[in-house]
């Protein structure tokens, strides 16, 4: 079963989310330890409180077995920063409205190869208010890229991570979205 949800009903998922997201980023290729557990969670309240926030969730018989989620760039974002071939203003410039970050995506592993992450990838953008999309990924992970490219994903290029950041840097991509019906 597949649902969108908006940030009330997200809050409530918040523990199940992380739970999810410690099983899918735990595991192959991800390794992720506590410390990146902490920062999930902590970046999902924080989200919560942004404009555009959306959340895919996938279940098994009642069990959540893959989500998807993020918010949309706000107009001081700091998500293009870093980039080691700069992008063209008009390309970067966001006005709260234009690009849908996707922050995390992930499939509990037993789930895997069942259609499950591409089912909440295009849950979590059908109907976004946005004209693009974008996410980031680490360049080790290269079946994500490939993946993400074979949905029609783009690298715009490469950003050098922040001090506390899970990776060192990520390659970033974007994705043109329909605009959504009025």
């Amino acid at each position: 079963m597949l649902d969108v949800l908006g940030a009330p009903q997200a809050r409530e998922l918040a523990e199940e989310v992380g739970d999810a997201y410690r099983a899918a980023f735990g595991a192959a290729p991800n390794n992720e330890g506590p410390e990146q557990f902490v920062h999930q969670q902590a970046s999902y309240v924080t989200l919560l409180g942004r404009r555009g926030f959306r959340l895919a969730t996938a279940r098994r018989e009642g069990r959540l077995v893959g989500f998807a989620y993020g918010a949309l760039l706000l107009p001081d974002t700091r998500w293009w920063d870093g980039m080691l071939e700069p992008l063209d203003t008009e390309f970067t410039a966001e006005t709260g409205q234009r690009t849908f970050a996707l922050i995390d995506m992930g499939v509990v592993p037993d789930e895997r190869g069942r259609g499950v992450g591409r089912a909440v990838h295009d849950a979590v953008l059908a109907g976004c208010p946005a004209r693009r999309a974008t996410l980031a990924v680490e360049p080790r992970l290269e079946s994500n890229q490939r993946l993400y490219r074979s949905w029609g994903w783009r690298c715009a290029g490469r950003l050098t991570g922040a001090p506390g950041d899970i990776a060192d840097a990520y390659d970033i991509y974007v994705r043109d979205l329909p605009m959504a019906m009025p």
